[in-house]
């Protein structure tokens, strides 16, 4: 993959989607005594940037999208980009989710118009499930992150917070992304190191997957396990090979907080910055709250928003 995708991209989906707001936060500059920069993708159409992937999957394969429907496989936010994406362009989804999905997800993801298959608690059940339905169905299938596509979607992220920073974004700035099978992050990194090679990107997930740094240190992408989190929107148990390719020459490092972590972020974003946040969004503040990451500048990429505020976080 090149920028050039990235661009394309960006001129794709923008009649759909707005830009999301790169804020300075005087509270956690403050509180750090660092310049934080907040990427609030938690004001995307869906609450998440997975909106954006959805969109330019679509749009890519239109002609058969609108004659055999879509499919995706998803822990919530990329079903409900799917579902929104699709109701937008006409065009029939189903999405298969874990029974033990966030109902508020699944009822999100109805709401917009998707067909929602229920399947076993697992990843790996999913993405079975998800593939045998796409083959008996003749459907497109979407991937939430080991795709073109949906790196070249991600990306246009990284575009955004280089027309915002500019110069900024020098070897005194790190910018810090969640992870979970590593699409976001390596879209973000292809963008921002391409464009401004010398900034730091930082991949963060939680102490429980851990599934990018095992295949760092390994050198390959190879499953972890059952993972439970309250980041229940990083729960891939293995780094996608297509955005493995561009983390291991673009991502500088990868940082891993703990639940107790998470939900002190979370907390705080709510309860102190006035943001709602979910989990697996607030793991980049995790990191700079502990102390994790030590930097001039950061920019911290706020990937969802989508938790019911009336459910209590619990830790495993």
């Amino acid at each position: 993959m090149k920028i050039d995708d990235l661009y394309a991209a960006k001129k794709r989906i923008q009649p759909y989607l707005a830009q999301t707001p790169l804020l300075l936060s005087s509270l956690l500059t403050k509180t750090l005594n660092q310049n934080i920069w907040l990427k609030l993708e938690t004001q995307q159409l869906t609450g998440s940037f997975k909106t954006r992937p959805a969109f330019n999957n679509i749009l890519m394969h239109l002609a058969k999208a609108r004659a055999q429907g879509v499919i995706a496989s998803s822990s919530g936010n990329f079903a409900q980009g799917v579902a929104y994406a699709a109701r937008e362009l006409n065009i029939k989804s189903m999405i298969v989710m874990t029974e033990n999905t966030s109902l508020y997800k699944i009822e999100r993801t109805k709401q917009l118009g998707a067909e929602v298959v229920l399947c076993g608690n697992s990843y790996e059940a999913r993405h079975q499930t998800t593939d045998q339905l796409a083959k008996e169905t003749g459907r497109l299938l979407l991937h939430a992150y080991d795709a073109d596509e949906t790196i070249a979607g991600d990306g246009t992220i990284g575009l955004e917070v280089s027309d915002a920073l500019g110069e900024t974004l020098n070897h005194e700035m790190a910018v810090l992304v969640p992870v979970s099978g590593g699409g976001l992050i390596a879209g973000i990194a292809l963008a921002l190191k391409t464009l401004h090679p010398h900034c730091r990107m930082i991949g963060v997930q939680p102490e429980k997957n851990g599934s990018l740094a095992a295949a760092l240190q390994s050198g390959k992408c190879v499953p972890i396990g059952p993972v439970q989190t309250i980041a229940d929107a990083l729960v891939a148990s293995m780094t996608g090979e297509k955005p493995f390719a561009l983390i291991q020459k673009y991502v500088d490092d990868v940082v891993l907080v703990t639940e107790e972590e998470i939900e002190l972020a979370t907390q705080f974003l709510i309860e102190q910055h006035k943001l709602v946040v979910e989990p697996g969004g607030a793991v980049t503040i995790a990191a700079l709250l502990a102390k994790k990451v030590l930097t001039k500048n950061c920019v911290c990429i706020i990937s969802g928003g989508n938790i019911h505020l009336w459910a209590p976080l619990i830790i495993n």
